[in-house]
């Protein structure tokens, strides 16, 4: 058994003694659950869809389908690099408390139900994508143990039967803020050539899907994009479970 496969055997384990132990609750507002459900019912209901199909994640407005590099009506003209993107629900209650979870009180179990989600909201993605995850710095990665956009991108390929690659074809070359605790105006300096390619031979040529658990102004997504672009990608699709 693989040292991956251990620890995901021994998460669901874990999981399961918790489960019986503690009856499992709804991570939007803890009403505990019956069955195999991960969400009550009044919180699935209070998810809100964001806008379907491609968007320009700067102004939120719609895009045609074709052309990566666009930005909406109301910043064409901006100096930033546009990108067009999609997302699953907008940012706000339970969907929020979801992802807190996720991302920083190691319940790594919701990555598959919320890949579901994400998956579900999708507009048709290009043959022969690939998808990857939008990567922690190495300091961050060792401080939470895992990076939630990569557990995101694991579950979401098999849902939509593209491959996933790990976290060495992107990597971030330098520790940055959390984009969080960060202005607008700050973030895009922030994660300013945050990102690299180390072996542009492998990205040359191939069109990627990159996965976020949110996105808020673009700047890391759009960043991160770039350096695909700069490696020779084909194509650069961004996408997020949620917009804020």
């Amino acid at each position: 058994m693989t040292g991956d496969r251990a620890r995901r055997t021994l998460a669901r384990a874990g999981r399961l003694l918790l489960d019986t132990l503690l009856p499992p609750v709804c991570p939007g507002c803890h009403l505990e659950l019956t069955g195999s459900r991960w969400i009550c019912g009044p919180c699935r209901r209070r998810l809100r869809p964001a806008p379907g199909g491609w968007i320009c994640f700067r102004c939120r407005a719609r895009l045609r389908p074709e052309g990566d590099r666009e930005a909406g009506y109301r910043c064409r003209d901006a100096a930033h690099a546009p990108w067009r993107g999609a997302a699953g629900y907008w940012m706000g209650p339970p969907l929020d408390a979801f992802l807190h979870a996720l991302k920083y009180e190691g319940r790594r179990d919701l990555a598959r139900p919320l890949s579901r989600l994400l998956a579900a909201r999708l507009p048709a993605l290009p043959e022969g994508g690939i998808l990857v995850p939008v990567p922690l710095h190495s300091t961050r990665k060792r401080e939470r143990g895992y990076n939630q956009a990569g557990l995101l991108a694991r579950e979401l390929g098999p849902r939509l039967g593209t491959p996933v690659v790990g976290e060495g074809i992107l990597v971030r070359a330098r520790h940055t803020s959390p984009q969080a605790r960060l202005d607008e105006g700050r973030r895009g300096g922030n994660v300013a050539g945050a990102f690299r390619v180390p072996n542009p031979s492998l990205v040359r040529g191939r069109r990627w899907i990159l996965v976020d658990d949110v996105v808020t102004t673009g700047s890391t997504l759009g960043e991160a994009a770039l350096a695909l672009e700069a490696a020779g990608a084909a194509r650069i699709l961004p996408v997020a479970v949620a917009l804020a």
